[in-house]
């Protein structure tokens, strides 16, 4: 994780040291063209359904985003489910999910972090944390909580990414939650395999 700069009075930036490996990697399993993924898509999908009964959520899957998250020089989600307007909210305050506007930058959200650390971020409330409270993503989505864990390749050691979970509300995670994105990080990891090998066939 970076540290504070006493100097700037900012949080140094991150340094992803895993940048040049992972592009390569990308490349030879294919995952370098951003596109969505229907398998992961449909993954995204069943990790905000299983989210909303985990926590009771009252709005079930609409009451989370969730994403399967390459991370290069961007962010690209090529799993992705997109929570219905809720409570008066209007679709605009959901992030776009058609095929050529699913990239976020790298100072946007939480999963920059997740990666970093190589285990599962769990974040009740996102305002809680001083350092992050400038974080685009909170009036942009209306962010008030996140779940994410690392998305590594088996083979390589090599962290892809992440899978994540968002919520417009405050949300109790618990030991439960972070073992829910693990295993669904778990479960990505499984089908980018299974994809790489069909297509390499």
């Amino acid at each position: 994780m970076p540290t504070f700069n006493a100097e700037s009075g900012r949080h140094d930036p991150l340094v992803d040291h895993e940048l040049d490996a992972r592009l390569e990697l990308l490349h030879r399993l294919g995952l370098d063209l951003k596109r969505p993924i229907p398998g992961l898509d449909a993954l995204a999908d069943s990790l905000a359904e299983d989210s909303g009964r985990l926590t009771g959520h009252p709005d079930g899957a609409d009451g989370y985003f969730s994403m399967v998250n390459i991370i290069t020089r961007d962010q690209h989600f090529v799993g992705l489910h997109v929570p219905s307007p809720t409570r008066g909210q209007s679709q605009t305050s959901a992030p776009p999910a058609s095929a050529d506007s699913r990239s976020m930058p790298l100072n946007e959200g939480w999963c920059v972090y997740t990666l970093d650390r190589r285990k599962a971020l769990p974040l009740p409330n996102v305002l809680d944390y001083p350092r992050w409270a400038g974080n685009p993503a909170i009036n942009k989505l209306g962010v008030e909580s996140y779940l994410g864990a690392p998305l590594v390749h088996k083979g390589t050691g090599i962290t892809l990414g992440t899978v994540c979970v968002v919520g417009r509300e405050e949300t109790q995670w618990g030991l439960k939650g972070v073992e829910l994105v693990k295993s669904y990080a778990e479960r990505a990891s499984d089908f980018i395999d299974e994809l790489s090998r069909l297509t390499q066939q």
